[in-house]
Protein backbone atom coordinates (compact mmCIF):
# COMPACT_ATOMS: atom_id res chain seq x y z
CA UNK A 1 0.00 0.00 0.00
CA UNK A 2 1.25 3.56 -0.76
CA UNK A 3 2.50 5.55 2.19
CA UNK A 4 0.42 8.07 3.59
CA UNK A 5 0.82 11.50 2.68
CA UNK A 6 -0.01 14.45 5.38
CA UNK A 7 0.81 18.04 5.23
CA UNK A 8 2.11 20.01 8.08
CA UNK A 9 -0.49 21.67 10.17
CA UNK A 10 -1.87 25.44 9.27
CA UNK A 11 -3.89 27.81 10.70
CA UNK A 12 -7.23 27.64 9.20
CA UNK A 13 -8.91 30.69 8.19
CA UNK A 14 -11.36 32.45 10.75
CA UNK A 15 -13.86 32.77 7.87
CA UNK A 16 -14.54 32.71 3.76
CA UNK A 17 -15.81 36.18 3.72
CA UNK A 18 -13.52 37.50 1.16
CA UNK A 19 -13.98 34.40 -1.14
CA UNK A 20 -16.20 34.13 -3.98
CA UNK A 21 -17.64 30.35 -3.79
CA UNK A 22 -18.20 28.13 -6.68
CA UNK A 23 -21.07 25.48 -6.68
CA UNK A 24 -21.21 23.10 -9.36
CA UNK A 25 -24.67 21.56 -9.98
CA UNK A 26 -25.40 21.15 -13.12
CA UNK A 27 -24.58 17.43 -13.57
CA UNK A 28 -27.34 15.26 -14.77
CA UNK A 29 -27.06 12.63 -11.89
CA UNK A 30 -28.46 9.80 -14.27
CA UNK A 31 -27.48 6.89 -11.89
CA UNK A 32 -30.29 8.18 -9.23
CA UNK A 33 -32.73 7.14 -12.37
CA UNK A 34 -34.66 10.29 -10.92
CA UNK A 35 -37.12 13.15 -12.61
CA UNK A 36 -35.88 15.30 -10.08
CA UNK A 37 -32.62 16.67 -10.16
CA UNK A 38 -29.45 14.73 -8.51
CA UNK A 39 -28.63 17.66 -6.19
CA UNK A 40 -32.64 18.61 -5.24
CA UNK A 41 -32.48 14.99 -3.49
CA UNK A 42 -32.47 15.46 0.57
CA UNK A 43 -30.28 14.54 2.92
CA UNK A 44 -31.39 14.61 6.76
CA UNK A 45 -34.33 16.96 4.91
CA UNK A 46 -32.10 19.25 3.40
CA UNK A 47 -31.55 18.97 -0.50
CA UNK A 48 -28.12 18.58 -0.91
CA UNK A 49 -26.93 21.94 -2.87
CA UNK A 50 -28.90 23.83 -0.13
CA UNK A 51 -26.87 21.86 2.44
CA UNK A 52 -23.56 23.15 0.71
CA UNK A 53 -24.57 26.25 0.21
CA UNK A 54 -25.62 26.75 4.33
CA UNK A 55 -22.06 25.26 5.17
CA UNK A 56 -20.74 28.12 2.67
CA UNK A 57 -22.61 30.16 4.68
CA UNK A 58 -21.75 29.27 7.98
CA UNK A 59 -18.26 29.37 6.86
CA UNK A 60 -18.53 33.15 6.33
CA UNK A 61 -18.95 33.42 2.19
CA UNK A 62 -20.99 35.90 1.57
CA UNK A 63 -20.93 35.19 -2.01
CA UNK A 64 -22.28 32.38 -3.44
CA UNK A 65 -22.67 31.23 -7.55
CA UNK A 66 -24.75 27.89 -7.67
CA UNK A 67 -23.86 26.08 -11.38
CA UNK A 68 -26.93 24.45 -12.84
CA UNK A 69 -28.31 23.30 -16.24
CA UNK A 70 -31.17 25.32 -18.16
CA UNK A 71 -33.39 22.75 -17.08
CA UNK A 72 -33.15 22.68 -13.22
CA UNK A 73 -31.93 26.38 -12.96
CA UNK A 74 -35.28 27.32 -12.08
CA UNK A 75 -35.75 24.15 -8.87
CA UNK A 76 -32.56 25.22 -8.07
CA UNK A 77 -32.98 28.76 -7.35
CA UNK A 78 -35.51 28.00 -5.14
CA UNK A 79 -34.02 25.99 -2.54
CA UNK A 80 -30.53 27.99 -2.36
CA UNK A 81 -32.21 31.90 -2.17
CA UNK A 82 -30.95 32.88 0.74
CA UNK A 83 -28.11 35.75 1.50
CA UNK A 84 -25.45 36.14 -1.39
CA UNK A 85 -26.60 32.79 -3.20
CA UNK A 86 -27.03 33.56 -6.96
CA UNK A 87 -27.79 30.68 -9.87
CA UNK A 88 -25.96 30.79 -13.59
CA UNK A 89 -26.38 28.32 -16.12
CA UNK A 90 -24.00 25.98 -17.71
CA UNK A 91 -25.53 26.22 -21.22
CA UNK A 92 -23.97 22.68 -22.63
CA UNK A 93 -22.82 19.95 -19.97
CA UNK A 94 -19.14 20.38 -21.19
CA UNK A 95 -17.01 19.29 -17.63
CA UNK A 96 -16.88 21.07 -14.44
CA UNK A 97 -13.76 22.80 -15.88
CA UNK A 98 -16.73 24.50 -18.32
CA UNK A 99 -19.27 25.02 -15.86
CA UNK A 100 -16.99 26.78 -13.51
CA UNK A 101 -15.52 29.16 -16.11
CA UNK A 102 -19.84 29.88 -16.32
CA UNK A 103 -19.25 31.75 -13.12
CA UNK A 104 -16.90 33.86 -13.81
CA UNK A 105 -19.78 36.68 -15.83
CA UNK A 106 -21.78 36.85 -12.64
CA UNK A 107 -18.80 38.27 -10.46
CA UNK A 108 -19.72 42.06 -9.45
CA UNK A 109 -16.18 42.51 -8.32
CA UNK A 110 -12.72 40.61 -8.57
CA UNK A 111 -12.43 37.97 -5.74
CA UNK A 112 -9.09 37.31 -4.72
CA UNK A 113 -9.96 33.57 -4.05
CA UNK A 114 -12.45 31.37 -5.32
CA UNK A 115 -13.56 27.63 -3.42
CA UNK A 116 -14.63 25.37 -5.96
CA UNK A 117 -16.86 22.63 -4.10
CA UNK A 118 -19.64 19.93 -5.79
CA UNK A 119 -22.98 19.99 -4.84
CA UNK A 120 -23.31 16.23 -4.21
CA UNK A 121 -20.81 16.71 -1.42
CA UNK A 122 -23.51 17.12 1.70
CA UNK A 123 -20.95 15.84 4.21
CA UNK A 124 -18.51 18.50 3.97
CA UNK A 125 -17.70 19.90 7.32
CA UNK A 126 -16.77 23.81 7.70
CA UNK A 127 -13.75 22.96 9.55
CA UNK A 128 -12.78 21.58 6.37
CA UNK A 129 -13.60 24.62 4.10
CA UNK A 130 -11.69 26.56 6.30
CA UNK A 131 -8.44 24.66 6.62
CA UNK A 132 -8.07 24.08 3.06
CA UNK A 133 -8.66 27.66 2.56
CA UNK A 134 -5.88 28.49 5.31
CA UNK A 135 -3.52 26.15 3.77
CA UNK A 136 -3.73 28.03 0.30
CA UNK A 137 -3.27 30.89 1.35
CA UNK A 138 -0.32 29.74 3.83
CA UNK A 139 1.28 27.88 0.88
CA UNK A 140 1.19 31.13 -1.89
CA UNK A 141 0.30 28.69 -4.28
CA UNK A 142 -1.82 29.27 -6.98
CA UNK A 143 -3.91 26.34 -6.74
CA UNK A 144 -5.14 23.56 -3.35
CA UNK A 145 -6.95 20.87 -3.48
CA UNK A 146 -8.62 18.38 -1.08
CA UNK A 147 -6.93 14.59 -0.68
CA UNK A 148 -8.75 11.53 0.69
CA UNK A 149 -7.69 7.98 1.14
CA UNK A 150 -10.11 5.59 0.33
CA UNK A 151 -10.00 1.70 1.44
CA UNK A 152 -12.72 1.49 -1.92
CA UNK A 153 -11.13 4.27 -4.68
CA UNK A 154 -13.01 2.63 -7.32
CA UNK A 155 -14.24 5.91 -9.26
CA UNK A 156 -11.91 8.23 -8.17
CA UNK A 157 -9.26 9.92 -9.82
CA UNK A 158 -5.80 8.98 -8.02
CA UNK A 159 -2.98 11.62 -6.88
CA UNK A 160 0.04 11.28 -8.73
CA UNK A 161 2.91 12.05 -6.71
CA UNK A 162 7.16 12.01 -6.82
CA UNK A 163 9.11 12.33 -3.67
CA UNK A 164 5.78 13.41 -1.91
CA UNK A 165 5.00 16.01 -4.50
CA UNK A 166 1.88 16.14 -6.16
CA UNK A 167 2.89 15.93 -10.20
CA UNK A 168 -1.26 15.60 -10.96
CA UNK A 169 -4.07 13.77 -11.03
CA UNK A 170 -4.88 10.85 -13.26
CA UNK A 171 -8.32 9.71 -14.01
CA UNK A 172 -9.29 6.24 -13.74
CA UNK A 173 -9.80 5.21 -16.95
CA UNK A 174 -6.24 5.55 -17.30
CA UNK A 175 -4.90 4.13 -14.34
CA UNK A 176 -1.95 1.79 -14.79
CA UNK A 177 -2.37 -1.73 -12.77
CA UNK A 178 0.31 -0.66 -10.27
CA UNK A 179 -1.73 2.16 -9.81
CA UNK A 180 -5.01 1.33 -9.32
CA UNK A 181 -4.35 0.40 -5.72
CA UNK A 182 -3.39 3.39 -4.75
CA UNK A 183 -5.66 4.95 -2.28
CA UNK A 184 -5.31 8.80 -2.42
CA UNK A 185 -7.65 10.63 -4.26
CA UNK A 186 -8.47 13.75 -5.92
CA UNK A 187 -11.77 14.34 -3.45
CA UNK A 188 -13.22 17.59 -5.51
CA UNK A 189 -12.69 20.61 -3.75
CA UNK A 190 -10.54 23.11 -4.82
CA UNK A 191 -8.86 26.44 -4.03
CA UNK A 192 -7.20 29.16 -6.30
CA UNK A 193 -6.72 32.30 -7.17
CA UNK A 194 -9.25 33.43 -8.96
CA UNK A 195 -7.28 35.54 -11.77
CA UNK A 196 -5.30 32.52 -12.55
CA UNK A 197 -8.10 29.97 -11.96
CA UNK A 198 -10.41 31.70 -14.67
CA UNK A 199 -7.67 32.64 -16.91
CA UNK A 200 -6.06 29.16 -17.22
CA UNK A 201 -9.41 27.55 -17.73
CA UNK A 202 -9.92 30.01 -20.55
CA UNK A 203 -7.14 28.67 -22.35
CA UNK A 204 -7.49 25.16 -21.19
CA UNK A 205 -8.05 22.40 -24.27
CA UNK A 206 -11.55 19.69 -23.99
CA UNK A 207 -10.02 16.56 -23.63
CA UNK A 208 -11.14 13.14 -25.31
CA UNK A 209 -14.26 13.49 -24.14
CA UNK A 210 -15.13 17.11 -25.20
CA UNK A 211 -15.08 18.34 -21.44
CA UNK A 212 -13.31 21.06 -19.85
CA UNK A 213 -12.40 19.14 -16.30
CA UNK A 214 -11.40 20.71 -13.43
CA UNK A 215 -8.81 18.24 -12.28
CA UNK A 216 -6.48 19.18 -15.50
CA UNK A 217 -5.98 22.52 -13.37
CA UNK A 218 -3.64 20.43 -11.31
CA UNK A 219 -1.25 19.61 -14.14
CA UNK A 220 -1.62 23.31 -14.62
CA UNK A 221 -0.80 24.61 -11.16
CA UNK A 222 2.08 22.08 -10.94
CA UNK A 223 3.79 24.00 -14.09
CA UNK A 224 3.10 26.89 -12.43
CA UNK A 225 5.42 26.46 -9.55
CA UNK A 226 3.28 23.45 -7.69
CA UNK A 227 -0.03 22.75 -5.77
CA UNK A 228 -0.97 22.25 -2.21
CA UNK A 229 -2.69 19.20 -1.33
CA UNK A 230 -4.40 18.94 1.78
CA UNK A 231 -5.35 15.66 3.26
CA UNK A 232 -9.33 15.70 5.17
CA UNK A 233 -9.57 14.46 8.47
CA UNK A 234 -12.39 12.44 7.95
CA UNK A 235 -12.45 10.93 4.32
CA UNK A 236 -16.36 10.45 4.50
CA UNK A 237 -16.94 13.97 4.18
CA UNK A 238 -15.78 13.33 0.27
CA UNK A 239 -18.61 10.77 0.23
CA UNK A 240 -20.15 12.12 -3.35
CA UNK A 241 -24.25 10.70 -4.02
CA UNK A 242 -24.32 9.27 -7.18
CA UNK A 243 -26.99 6.86 -6.65
CA UNK A 244 -29.51 6.13 -4.32
CA UNK A 245 -27.13 3.83 -1.98
CA UNK A 246 -25.01 6.76 -1.56
CA UNK A 247 -28.15 8.72 -0.78
CA UNK A 248 -28.90 6.65 1.90
CA UNK A 249 -25.00 6.43 3.01
CA UNK A 250 -25.09 9.85 3.32
CA UNK A 251 -28.52 10.12 5.15
CA UNK A 252 -27.01 7.80 8.01
CA UNK A 253 -23.91 9.54 8.16
CA UNK A 254 -25.90 13.11 8.55
CA UNK A 255 -28.46 11.84 10.70
CA UNK A 256 -25.61 10.25 13.19
CA UNK A 257 -24.11 13.59 13.17
CA UNK A 258 -27.21 15.17 14.42
CA UNK A 259 -27.43 13.29 17.35
CA UNK A 260 -24.04 13.50 18.17
CA UNK A 261 -24.80 17.23 18.06
CA UNK A 262 -27.96 16.95 20.43
CA UNK A 263 -26.52 14.46 22.91
CA UNK A 264 -23.11 16.85 23.44
CA UNK A 265 -25.12 19.65 23.62
CA UNK A 266 -27.57 18.41 26.50
CA UNK A 267 -30.52 15.98 24.76
CA UNK A 268 -31.36 13.07 26.36
CA UNK A 269 -31.76 10.19 23.21
CA UNK A 270 -33.10 7.19 24.85
CA UNK A 271 -32.42 5.22 21.79
CA UNK A 272 -30.12 7.09 19.39
CA UNK A 273 -30.23 4.70 16.48
CA UNK A 274 -34.19 5.15 16.12
CA UNK A 275 -34.26 8.78 16.51
CA UNK A 276 -34.68 10.81 13.14
CA UNK A 277 -33.68 14.68 13.14
CA UNK A 278 -33.01 16.79 10.46
CA UNK A 279 -30.26 18.71 9.80
CA UNK A 280 -32.57 21.71 10.53
CA UNK A 281 -33.66 20.84 13.71
CA UNK A 282 -33.09 23.09 16.83
CA UNK A 283 -33.47 21.21 20.67
CA UNK A 284 -32.48 22.73 23.59
CA UNK A 285 -30.47 20.72 26.84
CA UNK A 286 -32.67 18.64 29.11
CA UNK A 287 -34.57 17.52 26.68
CA UNK A 288 -35.63 14.25 26.73
CA UNK A 289 -36.55 12.44 22.77
CA UNK A 290 -38.08 8.95 23.52
CA UNK A 291 -37.64 5.91 20.74
CA UNK A 292 -39.02 6.13 17.38
CA UNK A 293 -39.05 10.08 17.44
CA UNK A 294 -39.03 12.29 14.24
CA UNK A 295 -38.07 15.83 13.88
CA UNK A 296 -38.46 17.25 10.91
CA UNK A 297 -37.91 20.53 9.00
CA UNK A 298 -37.52 23.72 10.80
CA UNK A 299 -38.94 22.54 14.05
CA UNK A 300 -37.72 23.84 17.61
CA UNK A 301 -37.91 22.54 20.64
CA UNK A 302 -37.23 24.32 24.06
CA UNK A 303 -35.65 22.66 26.96
CA UNK A 304 -37.67 20.62 29.68
CA UNK A 305 -39.42 18.98 27.61
CA UNK A 306 -40.44 15.04 26.81
CA UNK A 307 -41.42 14.05 23.63
CA UNK A 308 -42.52 10.23 22.39
CA UNK A 309 -42.20 7.89 21.69
CA UNK A 310 -43.11 7.41 18.09
CA UNK A 311 -44.30 11.41 17.60
CA UNK A 312 -43.65 13.17 14.18
CA UNK A 313 -42.72 17.18 14.33
CA UNK A 314 -42.36 18.81 11.80
CA UNK A 315 -41.59 22.78 11.37
CA UNK A 316 -43.18 23.19 14.76
CA UNK A 317 -42.37 25.89 17.73
CA UNK A 318 -42.09 23.88 20.55
CA UNK A 319 -41.50 25.87 23.95
CA UNK A 320 -40.27 24.85 27.43
CA UNK A 321 -41.27 21.87 29.54
CA UNK A 322 -43.98 20.76 26.93
CA UNK A 323 -44.96 17.18 27.19
CA UNK A 324 -46.12 15.23 23.49
CA UNK A 325 -46.61 11.65 23.01
CA UNK A 326 -46.84 9.75 20.31
CA UNK A 327 -48.75 12.36 18.23
CA UNK A 328 -48.50 13.94 14.71
CA UNK A 329 -47.46 17.75 14.98
CA UNK A 330 -47.23 19.60 12.04
CA UNK A 331 -46.42 24.01 11.45
CA UNK A 332 -48.05 24.44 14.94
CA UNK A 333 -47.21 26.33 17.67
CA UNK A 334 -46.72 25.40 21.32
CA UNK A 335 -46.35 27.50 23.83
CA UNK A 336 -44.83 26.47 27.66
CA UNK A 337 -46.16 23.99 29.92
CA UNK A 338 -48.71 22.23 27.18
CA UNK A 339 -49.23 18.66 27.57
CA UNK A 340 -50.62 16.79 24.66
CA UNK A 341 -51.51 13.10 24.58
CA UNK A 342 -50.78 9.89 22.59
CA UNK A 343 -52.44 9.53 18.87
CA UNK A 344 -53.39 13.18 18.46
CA UNK A 345 -53.20 15.03 15.05
CA UNK A 346 -52.43 18.85 14.69
CA UNK A 347 -52.37 19.91 11.45
CA UNK A 348 -50.72 23.19 10.18
CA UNK A 349 -51.92 26.50 11.62
CA UNK A 350 -52.79 25.63 15.58
CA UNK A 351 -51.35 27.57 18.53
CA UNK A 352 -51.51 25.95 21.89
CA UNK A 353 -51.20 28.45 24.70
CA UNK A 354 -49.59 28.09 28.02
CA UNK A 355 -51.04 24.67 30.28
CA UNK A 356 -53.06 23.68 27.37
CA UNK A 357 -54.13 19.95 27.87
CA UNK A 358 -55.24 17.54 24.75
CA UNK A 359 -56.12 13.95 25.56
CA UNK A 360 -55.75 11.53 22.89
CA UNK A 361 -57.02 10.76 19.63
CA UNK A 362 -57.43 14.93 19.48
CA UNK A 363 -57.60 16.50 15.96
CA UNK A 364 -57.08 20.04 14.98
CA UNK A 365 -56.29 22.48 12.08
CA UNK A 366 -56.50 26.10 12.09
CA UNK A 367 -57.13 27.13 15.82
CA UNK A 368 -55.83 28.72 18.63
CA UNK A 369 -56.58 27.16 21.80
CA UNK A 370 -56.41 29.57 25.16
CA UNK A 371 -54.31 29.12 28.55
CA UNK A 372 -55.30 26.26 30.66
CA UNK A 373 -57.99 24.92 28.04
CA UNK A 374 -58.65 21.56 28.42
CA UNK A 375 -60.05 19.37 25.24
CA UNK A 376 -61.02 15.51 26.04
CA UNK A 377 -60.46 12.44 23.56
CA UNK A 378 -61.73 12.01 20.33
CA UNK A 379 -62.45 15.23 19.70
CA UNK A 380 -61.76 17.35 16.66
CA UNK A 381 -61.38 21.36 16.17
CA UNK A 382 -60.93 23.17 13.11
CA UNK A 383 -60.87 26.61 12.36
CA UNK A 384 -61.67 28.15 15.62
CA UNK A 385 -60.75 29.81 18.64
CA UNK A 386 -61.18 28.59 22.38
CA UNK A 387 -60.66 31.02 25.23
CA UNK A 388 -58.58 30.38 28.25
CA UNK A 389 -59.79 28.31 30.80
CA UNK A 390 -62.22 26.09 28.29
CA UNK A 391 -62.94 22.77 29.15
CA UNK A 392 -64.10 21.50 25.63
CA UNK A 393 -65.26 17.26 27.03
CA UNK A 394 -64.59 14.08 24.94
CA UNK A 395 -66.33 13.72 21.17
CA UNK A 396 -67.04 16.97 20.64
CA UNK A 397 -66.35 18.22 17.15
CA UNK A 398 -66.58 21.74 15.61
CA UNK A 399 -68.48 21.25 12.19
CA UNK A 400 -66.39 23.59 10.26
CA UNK A 401 -67.56 22.83 6.45
CA UNK A 402 -70.72 23.36 4.84
CA UNK A 403 -70.96 20.61 1.94
CA UNK A 404 -73.68 22.71 0.42
CA UNK A 405 -71.63 25.88 -0.25
CA UNK A 406 -68.15 24.27 0.01
CA UNK A 407 -67.06 27.20 2.89
CA UNK A 408 -65.68 26.65 5.89
CA UNK A 409 -66.59 28.58 8.70
CA UNK A 410 -64.90 29.45 12.17
CA UNK A 411 -65.92 28.79 15.50
CA UNK A 412 -65.59 31.25 18.87
CA UNK A 413 -65.60 29.58 22.64
CA UNK A 414 -65.54 32.11 25.04
CA UNK A 415 -63.64 31.84 28.02
CA UNK A 416 -64.56 29.62 31.17
CA UNK A 417 -66.98 28.34 29.16
CA UNK A 418 -67.81 24.27 29.04
CA UNK A 419 -68.39 22.18 26.02
CA UNK A 420 -70.42 18.65 26.99
CA UNK A 421 -69.81 15.57 25.82
CA UNK A 422 -70.45 14.73 22.20
CA UNK A 423 -71.64 18.10 21.78
CA UNK A 424 -71.33 19.22 17.70
CA UNK A 425 -70.81 22.87 17.21
CA UNK A 426 -72.22 23.73 13.31
CA UNK A 427 -69.98 27.00 12.35
CA UNK A 428 -70.49 29.53 12.06
CA UNK A 429 -71.22 29.94 16.07
CA UNK A 430 -70.57 31.69 19.23
CA UNK A 431 -70.10 30.30 22.42
CA UNK A 432 -70.33 32.90 25.05
CA UNK A 433 -68.17 33.67 28.16
CA UNK A 434 -68.78 30.93 30.92
CA UNK A 435 -71.77 29.47 28.87
CA UNK A 436 -71.92 25.91 28.71
CA UNK A 437 -73.83 22.95 26.37
CA UNK A 438 -75.09 19.89 27.32
CA UNK A 439 -74.23 16.41 26.65
CA UNK A 440 -75.23 15.68 22.76
CA UNK A 441 -76.29 19.25 22.09
CA UNK A 442 -76.07 20.47 18.41
CA UNK A 443 -75.50 23.58 18.67
CA UNK A 444 -76.46 25.71 15.46
CA UNK A 445 -76.76 29.71 16.61
CA UNK A 446 -75.07 31.76 18.92
CA UNK A 447 -75.33 30.90 22.88
CA UNK A 448 -75.37 34.20 25.11
CA UNK A 449 -72.37 34.52 28.00
CA UNK A 450 -73.63 32.27 31.15
CA UNK A 451 -76.26 30.57 29.31
CA UNK A 452 -76.36 26.52 29.38
CA UNK A 453 -78.28 25.09 25.45
CA UNK A 454 -79.36 21.17 25.39
CA UNK A 455 -80.59 19.08 22.63
CA UNK A 456 -80.71 18.79 18.91
CA UNK A 457 -80.64 21.55 17.51
CA UNK A 458 -79.82 22.69 21.04
CA UNK A 459 -82.09 25.68 22.88
CA UNK A 460 -81.63 27.49 25.97
CA UNK A 461 -82.24 25.86 28.95
CA UNK A 462 -85.07 27.92 31.18
CA UNK A 463 -84.53 29.88 33.98
CA UNK A 464 -85.67 27.74 37.33
CA UNK A 465 -89.30 28.43 37.59
CA UNK A 466 -89.14 29.30 34.23
CA UNK A 467 -91.17 25.70 33.46
CA UNK A 468 -94.80 26.67 34.50
CA UNK A 469 -94.64 30.29 31.98
CA UNK A 470 -93.23 28.94 29.14
CA UNK A 471 -96.26 26.16 28.60
CA UNK A 472 -95.54 24.10 25.21
CA UNK A 473 -93.03 26.13 23.71
CA UNK A 474 -90.08 25.63 25.02
CA UNK A 475 -86.64 27.53 25.17
CA UNK A 476 -85.86 29.29 21.88
CA UNK A 477 -82.76 27.79 19.72
CA UNK A 478 -79.50 28.18 20.17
Amino acid sequence: MATRMTTPMTTPLASLEAWTSVVLAAGPGTRMRSALPKVLHPVAGVPMVRLVCELLREAGCRNIIVVASPDSRDAIAAVVDGPGAQVVVQDTPRGTGDATLAARDALTEAPGHVLVAHADMPLLTVRTLLELAGRHVASGRVMSFLTAYLDEPAGYARVQRRDGRVQGVVPETQLSGAMRGQPEVNAGLYAANADWLFDTLAALPANEEGDVSLADLIGRAVEAGGVEAYQVTEAVEVQQVNDRIQLAAAEAVLRERMRRRLMLAGVTLMDPPSTFIDATVEVEADTTLAPGVHLLGRTRIGSGCRIGPNAVIRDSEIAANVEIGSSTIEEATIHPGVTIGPYCHLRPGVTLEEDVHLGNYVEMKASRIGQRTQVGHFSYIGDSELGPDVNFAAGSITANYDESTRIKSRTEVGAGASIGSGTVLVAPVRIGTGARTAAGAVVTHDVPDGALVQGVPARLRPAPGAEENAGNEGGHSA
